[in-house]
Protein backbone atom coordinates (compact mmCIF):
# COMPACT_ATOMS: atom_id res chain seq x y z
CA UNK A 1 0.00 0.00 0.00
CA UNK A 2 1.48 3.35 -0.86
CA UNK A 3 1.41 6.26 1.40
CA UNK A 4 -1.11 8.18 0.07
CA UNK A 5 -5.34 8.48 1.73
CA UNK A 6 -7.27 6.34 0.15
CA UNK A 7 -9.45 7.01 -3.02
CA UNK A 8 -13.51 7.61 -3.07
CA UNK A 9 -13.88 4.44 -4.56
CA UNK A 10 -12.58 2.96 -1.98
CA UNK A 11 -13.57 4.34 0.84
CA UNK A 12 -16.95 3.76 -0.28
CA UNK A 13 -16.61 -0.20 -0.38
CA UNK A 14 -16.30 -0.49 3.62
CA UNK A 15 -18.25 0.06 6.39
CA UNK A 16 -16.68 2.75 9.19
CA UNK A 17 -18.72 1.33 11.96
CA UNK A 18 -17.24 -2.45 11.26
CA UNK A 19 -14.11 -1.18 11.05
CA UNK A 20 -14.23 1.00 14.07
CA UNK A 21 -15.48 -2.28 16.19
CA UNK A 22 -12.70 -4.00 14.97
CA UNK A 23 -9.84 -1.15 16.40
CA UNK A 24 -11.72 -0.43 19.64
CA UNK A 25 -11.77 -4.60 20.58
CA UNK A 26 -8.02 -4.11 20.00
CA UNK A 27 -8.08 -1.02 21.56
CA UNK A 28 -9.77 -2.82 24.75
CA UNK A 29 -7.26 -5.74 24.43
CA UNK A 30 -4.71 -3.08 24.97
CA UNK A 31 -7.00 -1.72 28.08
CA UNK A 32 -7.12 -5.37 29.13
CA UNK A 33 -3.18 -6.18 28.95
CA UNK A 34 -2.92 -3.22 31.29
CA UNK A 35 -5.04 -4.12 33.71
CA UNK A 36 -3.15 -7.75 33.72
CA UNK A 37 -0.13 -6.36 34.12
CA UNK A 38 0.98 -2.57 33.98
CA UNK A 39 4.71 -2.98 33.13
CA UNK A 40 3.30 -4.35 30.05
CA UNK A 41 4.46 -2.16 26.99
CA UNK A 42 2.20 -1.33 23.94
CA UNK A 43 2.72 -0.12 20.85
CA UNK A 44 2.75 4.02 20.99
CA UNK A 45 2.58 6.47 18.06
CA UNK A 46 5.72 9.30 19.05
CA UNK A 47 4.99 13.08 18.96
CA UNK A 48 6.71 13.24 15.38
CA UNK A 49 4.02 10.43 14.54
CA UNK A 50 6.52 7.23 14.24
CA UNK A 51 5.23 4.02 15.33
CA UNK A 52 7.21 2.26 17.82
CA UNK A 53 6.93 -0.87 19.74
CA UNK A 54 10.00 -2.15 22.19
CA UNK A 55 9.44 -5.64 22.38
CA UNK A 56 8.91 -5.85 18.63
CA UNK A 57 9.79 -9.31 17.18
CA UNK A 58 10.37 -10.81 13.78
CA UNK A 59 6.53 -12.59 12.84
CA UNK A 60 5.29 -14.10 10.69
CA UNK A 61 3.19 -13.12 7.66
CA UNK A 62 -0.02 -14.96 9.11
CA UNK A 63 -2.88 -12.63 9.62
CA UNK A 64 -5.28 -12.35 12.02
CA UNK A 65 -8.80 -13.89 11.65
CA UNK A 66 -10.39 -13.53 14.43
CA UNK A 67 -11.20 -10.02 15.70
CA UNK A 68 -13.78 -10.17 19.04
CA UNK A 69 -12.41 -9.56 22.07
CA UNK A 70 -12.83 -12.69 23.66
CA UNK A 71 -11.05 -14.69 20.99
CA UNK A 72 -7.89 -11.87 21.30
CA UNK A 73 -7.76 -12.48 25.19
CA UNK A 74 -7.43 -16.37 24.54
CA UNK A 75 -4.61 -16.32 21.93
CA UNK A 76 -2.40 -13.71 24.03
CA UNK A 77 -1.97 -16.12 27.60
CA UNK A 78 1.85 -16.59 26.36
CA UNK A 79 4.37 -14.17 26.18
CA UNK A 80 5.19 -14.92 22.78
CA UNK A 81 1.82 -14.93 21.63
CA UNK A 82 1.65 -11.47 23.24
CA UNK A 83 4.42 -9.90 21.49
CA UNK A 84 3.66 -11.76 18.25
CA UNK A 85 0.34 -9.73 18.10
CA UNK A 86 1.55 -6.54 19.44
CA UNK A 87 4.33 -6.79 17.33
CA UNK A 88 1.45 -7.59 14.41
CA UNK A 89 -0.40 -4.04 15.47
CA UNK A 90 2.40 -1.68 15.14
CA UNK A 91 3.38 -3.09 11.88
CA UNK A 92 -0.20 -2.33 10.56
CA UNK A 93 0.20 1.21 11.92
CA UNK A 94 3.16 1.61 10.43
CA UNK A 95 1.35 1.46 7.01
CA UNK A 96 -0.04 4.67 7.92
CA UNK A 97 1.33 8.16 6.51
CA UNK A 98 1.88 10.74 8.80
CA UNK A 99 -2.16 12.64 8.72
CA UNK A 100 -3.36 9.02 8.90
CA UNK A 101 -1.17 8.53 12.31
CA UNK A 102 -1.68 11.43 13.39
CA UNK A 103 -5.98 10.83 13.09
CA UNK A 104 -5.70 7.22 14.46
CA UNK A 105 -3.67 8.97 17.32
CA UNK A 106 -6.05 11.44 18.15
CA UNK A 107 -9.43 9.08 17.37
CA UNK A 108 -7.95 6.00 19.11
CA UNK A 109 -5.24 6.54 21.62
CA UNK A 110 -6.49 10.10 23.16
CA UNK A 111 -10.23 9.82 22.18
CA UNK A 112 -10.65 13.09 21.01
CA UNK A 113 -14.16 14.16 19.70
CA UNK A 114 -14.57 14.87 15.85
CA UNK A 115 -14.55 18.13 16.81
CA UNK A 116 -11.47 18.29 18.80
CA UNK A 117 -9.68 16.28 15.72
CA UNK A 118 -10.82 19.35 13.40
CA UNK A 119 -9.36 21.51 15.44
CA UNK A 120 -6.01 20.25 15.84
CA UNK A 121 -5.83 19.20 12.39
CA UNK A 122 -7.02 22.09 10.74
CA UNK A 123 -9.36 20.17 8.26
CA UNK A 124 -12.96 20.25 7.46
CA UNK A 125 -15.44 17.21 8.72
CA UNK A 126 -15.85 15.66 5.33
CA UNK A 127 -11.43 15.40 5.17
CA UNK A 128 -11.23 14.40 8.67
CA UNK A 129 -13.60 11.69 8.36
CA UNK A 130 -11.77 10.77 4.63
CA UNK A 131 -8.82 10.75 6.46
CA UNK A 132 -10.13 8.28 9.93
CA UNK A 133 -11.30 5.96 7.12
CA UNK A 134 -8.68 5.69 5.24
CA UNK A 135 -5.97 5.42 8.05
CA UNK A 136 -8.87 2.45 9.33
CA UNK A 137 -9.23 0.39 6.14
CA UNK A 138 -5.23 0.31 6.15
CA UNK A 139 -4.78 -0.55 9.21
CA UNK A 140 -7.50 -3.60 9.42
CA UNK A 141 -6.63 -4.74 6.33
CA UNK A 142 -3.04 -5.01 7.49
CA UNK A 143 -4.43 -7.35 10.16
CA UNK A 144 -6.07 -9.48 7.45
CA UNK A 145 -9.44 -8.48 9.32
CA UNK A 146 -10.87 -6.19 5.93
CA UNK A 147 -13.28 -9.15 4.75
CA UNK A 148 -15.45 -8.41 7.65
CA UNK A 149 -15.91 -4.60 6.93
CA UNK A 150 -17.51 -4.76 3.71
CA UNK A 151 -20.38 -3.08 2.71
CA UNK A 152 -23.64 -5.50 2.85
Amino acid sequence: MNNTLLGKNELSLYDYVKLKNIILNIFMLFKHLKLSNDEILLPKITDDYQVCYDNFIKVDNSQIREFDLKSLLLKVKKDNEKYQLLSKITLAMRKLNNLELQVFDLTFYRCFSENDIINTVHYGKDKIREIKKSACIKFVTALGLDDFCFKS
